[in-house]
């Protein structure tokens, strides 16, 4: 089991290894993969971003497949907040909030990751399987 006093993230999405906003974690030590409890959402394209992303929603009975990476510092926490549009002293106008989840499956046995607190109009299918990779490659984009 890696340091759990480390700072670990669980990414879902876009933050993955070989999709579009993964530098962002560059210097972030890459742990394994392991499986949150939640539902994963396709979110289309928005006013915030010009491409597609997940959204994930507490669903404790579902399984979203992560990324854990382990971050150098605190100090890339607030890059990592202004890609997902949380602001830590405007929690009610974030679209997520940065939470410590349980990481069921994988290196540490908890991690921080962003669930969603958007409109729930803007949330499109449910992915089904949990993985936003999968589900992309499967509908051909990334």
């Amino acid at each position: 089991m890696a340091d759990e006093s480390a700072i670990a993230v669980a990414v879902y999405g876009t933050l993955r290894r070989g999709q579009r906003n993964h530098h962002l974690l560059d210097g972030a030590e890459f742990l394994g993969t392991g499986v949150i409890g939640g539902a994963l959402f396709d979110v289309p394209t928005t006013p915030y971003r010009s491409y597609a992303y997940p959204a994930l929603v507490e669903l404790p009975l579902r399984r979203v497949a992560v990324e854990i990476y382990r971050l150098p510092d605190e100090g890339m926490l607030p890059t990592l907040d202004a890609l997902e549009r949380f602001d830590p002293s405007d929690e009610p106008g974030s679209q997520y909030v940065r939470r410590i989840i349980v990481v069921i499956e994988g290196p540490v046995g908890h991690a921080h990751a962003y669930l969603y607190r958007g409109s729930p109009d803007d949330l499109g299918e449910l992915i089904e399987s949990g993985d936003w990779v999968a589900f992309t490659d499967a509908r051909g984009s990334s």
